[in-house]
């Protein structure tokens, strides 16, 4: 049930598809990790409260965080995301992407329309997983060992 909530807060809060990607391979199927969801849920859920009410969160940079901003990000984030198909994948791999994406192959910008694919069924669990895998082999981090939480700021418990 939390993780659901946890989809779904990220799909309204238009949080980063990499970021939504690391943590979902990161605590994937642990018990441990609840701690994590909570912390996730937690902050999520205010970020959707402030948004609601229209209040804006100033980010890391100094700059106000609204609604408008993250969908930009977002949108930067898929188009960035496009062209990494073209770097990371044979022409062969892209080809059967396409087809198990439900891209015709005969299209234009097929791996625009797979970027603007991924993380879009927030009510599929395999959709998700599919949508993780494949955020984490265009940005590189299919490793989700202890180490990798540390990398992330999860390894704040002992």
């Amino acid at each position: 049930m939390q993780q659901k909530d946890l989809i779904e807060l990220w799909d309204t809060c238009n949080v980063p598809l990499v970021h939504r990607s690391y943590f979902f391979l990161l605590i994937q199927g642990e018990l441990s990790n609840s701690v994590y969801l909570n912390v996730e849920l937690r902050r999520l859920s205010f970020l959707k409260d402030a948004f609601s009410s229209g209040h804006y969160i100033t980010g890391e940079e100094g700059l106000d965080v609204t609604p408008n901003s993250s969908l930009a990000s977002l949108t930067r984030e898929r188009k960035m995301l496009s062209k990494q198909v073209h770097k990371k994948f044979s022409r062969r791999e892209k080809e059967e992407l396409y087809l198990k994406w439900g891209i015709d192959l005969k299209t234009k910008l097929r791996s625009t329309q797979l970027a603007w694919l991924v993380w879009t069924d927030t009510r599929d669990l395999n959709h998700i997983r599919e949508s993780a895998a494949l955020v984490g082999k265009l940005v590189g981090f299919i490793n989700t060992g202890e180490a990798s939480k540390k990398t992330f700021g999860l390894g704040f418990l002992v």
